[in-house]
């Protein structure tokens, strides 16, 4: 998607590339695309495109090099990342912790972080798993939260 020299071709260049008319085409939508439309504009049409699809980002690249698994959730559903659990009870702890000095204060963030059993994670972990399985199940909002 880049020129010999190294510099972006541009979004119609590509897809004339591609061999599609781009006649009467506009750039993009304004503000974003109608959901309905798939050939609105030439920035969803080449978003619709399988190597665009299905190409993974810059950080997937590099967390998988290093030989992690990279796993985004959904946004919004903070009760399927055992993260925000954790750092709700790093939070608690912290706010109960007596911070006379700004020193202080980092000192007890680093060690509130650092003392949070590792029980306690996994139990974090467990009740994601929890959830996942009763969304998996049909369950919602309430119901969910009351099978976990």
């Amino acid at each position: 998607m880049t020129t010999p020299t190294g510099e972006p071709k541009g979004l119609q260049a590509v897809l004339e590339e591609r061999g599609f008319d781009l006649t009467g085409l506009r750039s993009k939508c304004s503000p974003v695309c109608p959901f309905e439309s798939q050939q609105c504009c030439m920035a969803r049409l080449l978003s619709q495109q399988d190597d665009f699809c299905n190409q993974t980002s810059m950080l997937e690249k590099l967390i998988e090099d290093a030989g992690h698994i990279c796993l985004f959730l959904p946004k919004f559903h903070c009760e399927l990342n055992p993260i925000e659990m954790y750092w709700g009870w790093s939070k608690y702890r912290y706010r109960q912790a007596t911070k006379p000095n700004f020193a202080a204060a980092k000192e007890a963030a680093t060690d509130i972080l650092n003392s949070c059993p590792v029980e306690v994670i996994r139990r974090f972990i467990n009740r994601s798993h929890r959830f996942l399985s009763a969304y998996r199940l049909g369950l919602t909002g309430h119901a969910a939260e009351w099978a976990v």
